[in-house]
Formats: structure tokens, C-alpha cells, sequence
């Protein structure tokens, strides 16, 4: 009897380190951004920093009217950059959006992106479905740029993702947080 028990014990064993191995290997290349929490409000002193302007990413956050979260990052070459924002579709009644400012740091305005047209989007990862902003291209230049996201309408706090970058990667390392990540998003609404 002991001897089943450990053999059982020993094929569930290999059976989970080869579903994670699979998974390791597999997440190198994902199809889906890497999430990561704003913490809001986060003013220009407190900023998200997006240490990787090339690397798709989403970024949660939740504002009250009026506050915003603050987003800086550097490009070293030219790149062109996806960028659109979405709200939870079951967050639709809220009547307040975010808007977002894309400028350079010397001020110069590139983009606003708010909610004037809107698309819906499934996201499989977390099985959310989302209202969207159209992905907009900003095309940037070597430099330092601030993106700003404020809320506006409505006076009820509202949840927001930014989804920036497009190239979708996952270090070795990455992998537990962002599994912890979608649990988050998916129970406890970030």
C-alpha cells in the first residue's frame, strides 16, 4: 500500500514539473501584457516608472474625480508605441472615465486619448471584458515623455487599465507575480 502511495505521489510530482517547465518555456513569449499595479494616486514626484517602453504593459490603477497617476519613461531610439485605455465593461454605469495626456518633457503635447469612441475587448487571461478606447500608434523620438491619467465625470472612484507597448514578454522570474497578478485582478477587482 505504501509503495502505491509513493508511486502515486511520484507521477503527480513529475506531472507538475512538467506542466511547469512547459509553462516556463512557454512564457517566454506570451500573448498578453504584463500586469502591474499604480498604487493611485502617483503624482509626477511619485511616478510609474515603465522601465521598458517596447514591452507590453498593463497598468491598474483606481482614481476619484480629479486625481491622477503619473507615468514616465525614456526612449533610447525611435519606436513606435500602442497605447489605448479601457475601464470593466461591469463598471460601464460609472459615468467616470480616465483621460490620458501623453507629453514630452519639454511639455510638447502628443496625444489625448479618452473615451469619444469606444470599443469592446475580451481580455482570455483574466476573462474580463472591457470597454476600450481605439489603440492609438505614438510614434516617439528618442527622449523623456510623461503620460498622465486623470478621471474625469461621474463622482464615484473609478478602475482604469493603460495597455502600453506592444512587445509581449515574460522573464523566468516574472512568472509568479504575474500569476498572482491575474488572480488579483480577477478576485479582488485591483
Amino acid at each position: 500500500m505504501r509503495t502505491r502511495v509513493l508511486r502515486i505521489v511520484g507521477v503527480v510530482c513529475a506531472a507538475l514539473l512538467l506542466w511547469f517547465v512547459i509553462g516556463v518555456l512557454s512564457a517566454q513569449r506570451a500573448c498578453a501584457h504584463d500586469p502591474r499595479f499604480a498604487c493611485s494616486p502617483r503624482s509626477a514626484g511619485d511616478s510609474i516608472r515603465i522601465a521598458d517602453p517596447e514591452k507590453s504593459w498593463a497598468f491598474y490603477g483606481r482614481l476619484a474625480i480629479s486625481q491622477s497617476d503619473t507615468y514616465a519613461f525614456e526612449v533610447n531610439h525611435s519606436i513606435v508605441v500602442p497605447i489605448s485605455l479601457l475601464v470593466e465593461r461591469a463598471d460601464a454605469a460609472n459615468p467616470a472615465r480616465p483621460v490620458l495626456h501623453v507629453v514630452s518633457v519639454d511639455g510638447k503635447s502628443l496625444a489625448l486619448i479618452d473615451f469619444r469612441k469606444t470599443v469592446t475587448f475580451y481580455e482570455p487571461f483574466s476573462g474580463i471584458h472591457y470597454l476600450s478606447t481605439p489603440q492609438r500608434e505614438l510614434s516617439l523620438r528618442s527622449g523623456a515623455y510623461i503620460a498622465t491619467v486623470t478621471m474625469r465625470g461621474g463622482s464615484a472612484p473609478q478602475r482604469y487599465v493603460l495597455a502600453f507597448g506592444e512587445a509581449e514578454r515574460f522573464g523566468i522570474g516574472e512568472i509568479p507575480y504575474v500569476l498572482g497578478a491575474i488572480y488579483r485582478v480577477k478576485t479582488r477587482g485591483y
